[in-house]
């Protein structure tokens, strides 16, 4: 009895082993260069994922037909285990042969001859290509077989393709997978391309971008750039799960493995409305929607808790298929209601966000409709993750008005910057014309006493007379920054006059103008002259022995006009000798002015240019002083 027991349990053992023929590799296989082993072959299931091969080759194996479908959730249930026989009846060549299981990314082959084992390989499509088996293609492990023997194969497949789930145990010639690359790689030429250049476009704008923030500090443009990152890891995730893609995230498992695509668009989002919230400031000016903004950037946090929960300390991969399903969601619907606020922002600078804005959602929107009615294909034999036209199109034209949102509020930003500045000048000009004004009156007033000390009454009524004409023009003028060329003109010619009683007739004064000069049309800021004629009365001419001569000459250069003010005094060297002062000679009039021309310029773009030049004789003796001034008409 226990004899018949014993024989019964033996033959249930060996059962399958016997009812599976070895597959004879012959000189046909060269022609038919790819040979389907489906119908040959047997499967295991490994609920415990912990069976070694010796356990497995006790365990009991079903036919391939059972073998049951897989979906996104059960993949993660157990490793499949498959066997078959292969055999080379050539009496002299070696068989030399590519297997692969399907599409899986990790595969291992242990190869028998009887009890003996052979050969041990193992294979992942997302290994560097100096680390695998067979270096061109991280679906296939190459295999071995001598004249004459029979091996048995035992593969093990322990992580299935993320959107392809399909087991097919196939052995194919050299040749026969080179062509068939070859023939991947042009079917698949325009996603591959268009995936490199958006990943191209993404790096460089998030590197652009995160050089302005280190030269702006603005916030804004650091989550606009972290966006920017995250979205190239979110692509480049999906395209480095082939053999031919290659990225940087390639030589890190927990990037590309262990943190799955949930984790990138979760993150994409975070930085997504990190940025927008700092860009439009909405949390200042719309509380509703800074409340919302708030609730939706904490559920955000909490489902990247979640995702790394579940992926990287407790490695349950069916939860986070659950949890990439319930983010689709939440996303679709929270982005929606926050879309809807931000259009009730009625700001130029929300319009590019509202457009940036609605095509990232209905990228969104319709590269998920269009995979789950396969309008494009999710996947290929060389792309486990098909890039999606319709969102890669959104993403592009999102990217592109965000973008223009950026330049816009940097010109913003440089407008204000301006006005302030400009604000800031006019002020500073408006103090130094005050103090211009109260310069010239005390001068003028000086020479009034003196007429009234030496009993000159006559020519102090004279004086008083011109002086009131003068000082009625200059009030009149007071709140001008800039005047006419003509009464610019009549305020000096009034105001040498007046200088000329105050000295006693001590020089003469030549004025010349080019009498095609529209003097009524030509703007110059006001008093610009009078420095440069108060010091050259004051300083050159006064301290001159003989009398001297004073020059105003006012010439058409086509452009511009020049205004020379010339004297034959002694010359600034001189006259610092016999009065010296804390700015070496030159008069507080000069400072003001010169402080008045750099504002005048940087506000108005103008281009005045003043040159102040000592004139020498033969003998390099000083003999007075020129100044050129250069005005744009």
């Amino acid at each position: 009895m226990k004899k018949s027991i014993f024989i019964l349990l033996l033959w249930s053992f060996c059962l399958p082993l016997l009812a599976q023929k070895a597959i004879e590799i012959d000189s046909s296989f060269q022609r038919k260069e790819i040979i389907d082993l489906s119908d040959q072959t047997l499967f295991l299931l490994d609920s415990t994922k912990q069976k070694t091969i010796n356990d497995i080759r006790k365990s009991q194996f079903q036919g391939f037909k059972k073998l049951p479908d897989f979906n996104h959730i059960s993949r993660y249930k157990a490793n499949v285990w498959l066997r078959f026989q292969l055999r080379n009846p050539s009496k002299t060549d070696t068989l030399k042969a590519l297997f692969s299981a399907g599409s899986s990314f990790q595969t291992s082959i242990y190869v028998f001859d009887n009890q003996k084992l052979v050969s041990q390989a193992s294979n992942d499509k997302l290994l560097p290509d100096q680390q695998r088996p067979f270096r061109f293609d991280g679906q296939y492990l190459p295999i071995i077989i001598p004249p004459k023997a029979t091996y048995d194969f035992y593969v093990e497949i322990t992580q299935f393709s993320l959107k392809k789930i399909r087991v097919q145990p196939t052995i194919v010639t050299y040749e026969w997978e080179a062509k068939k690359k070859e023939s991947d790689l042009y079917d698949n030429r325009f996603a591959i391309g268009s995936n490199y250049a958006l990943l191209g476009i993404l790096l460089f704008l998030a590197l652009f971008t995160f050089l302005q923030y280190l030269l702006n500090r603005q916030r804004y443009i650091l989550y606009y750039s972290l966006y920017l990152f995250a979205m190239s890891a979110f692509v480049a995730w999906g395209f480095e799960h082939s053999s031919y893609g290659f990225f940087l995230l390639k030589y890190s498992s927990l990037l590309l493995i262990s943190l799955r695509q949930n984790f990138y668009v979760l993150v994409t989002q975070l930085c997504y409305f990190l940025f927008i919230a700092e860009f439009l400031a909405y949390a200042r000016t719309h509380s509703r929607i800074g409340k919302l903004s708030n609730l939706f950037l904490k559920g955000i946090s909490f489902l990247i808790v979640l995702e790394l929960l579940f992926t990287l300390i407790l490695q349950r991969y069916d939860w986070e298929i659950y949890l990439s399903v319930f983010t689709q969601v939440f996303l679709s619907v929270f982005g929606a209601l926050m879309l809807f606020y931000v259009y009730q922002i009625k700001t130029k600078l929300a319009l590019y966000v509202k457009i940036g804005s609605t095509f990232l959602l209905l990228g969104g929107i319709f590269g998920f409709i269009s995979s789950w009615m396969n309008w494009v294909p999710q996947s290929s034999d060389l792309l486990d993750h098909y890039p999606n036209v319709y969102f890669n199109a959104c993403i592009l034209l999102e990217i592109l008005f965000f973008s223009m949102g950026l330049a816009y509020k940097a010109t913003e930003v440089i407008h204000q910057k301006n006005d302030l500045e400009q604000a800031v000048s006019l002020s500073e000009l408006n103090t130094l014309r005050l103090q211009i004004n109260p310069h010239f009156l005390f001068n003028s007033l000086n020479s009034i006493k003196s007429y009234i000390i030496k009993n000159k009454t006559d020519e102090a009524a004279d004086y008083l007379t011109d002086f009131s004409t003068l000082i009625r023009s200059i009030l009149q003028k007071s709140k001008e920054q800039v005047v006419t060329l003509k009464e610019e003109l009549d305020t000096i010619l009034l105001y040498t006059k007046l200088e000329q009683l105050r000295f006693q007739k001590k020089f003469d004064f030549i004025f010349e103008i080019s009498p095609e000069i529209d003097t009524e049309n030509i703007m110059i800021p006001a008093l610009l002259l009078q420095p440069y004629i108060e010091n050259a009365i004051k300083h050159g001419l006064t301290n001159k022995k003989e009398k001297g001569t004073l020059q105003l000459i006012v010439r058409d250069l086509e452009e511009n006009i020049e205004i020379l003010i010339d004297d034959n005094g002694i010359g600034r060297n001189r006259a610092a000798e016999l009065k010296s002062n804390s700015d070496g000679h030159q008069s507080m009039g000069l400072k003001i002015n010169d402080e008045r021309l750099k504002l005048l310029n940087k506000i108005h773009g103008w281009d005045i240019s003043c040159q102040i030049m000592d004139k020498f004789d033969s003998k390099n003796q000083p003999v007075g002083t020129k100044v050129i001034l250069t005005i744009p008409k």
